[in-house]
């Protein structure tokens, strides 16, 4: 199966309490690895300091029009 990776990065105002992107990613790889998924890199939506208040977010939309 192939497979999407997404992962949001909203960075709080002191910049010292938020998860690293490649961390995340490490994590979606690792998941997929694990189930025999294939996801390669340009299949990889990233949301850089980008609020969860919110589904206006440019990756995340690019991804769904993918899936679709």
């Amino acid at each position: 199966m192939t497979v999407v990776g997404y992962f949001r990065l909203s960075r709080d105002e002191d910049k010292e309490n938020y998860s690293s992107i490649e961390e995340q990613k490490r994590i979606i790889k690792e998941y997929a690895s694990t189930r025999n998924w294939i996801i390669s890199d340009e299949d990889f939506y990233i949301d850089d300091n980008v609020t969860a208040y919110t589904f206006n977010r440019q990756q995340y939309t690019k991804m769904m029009q993918k899936v679709k």
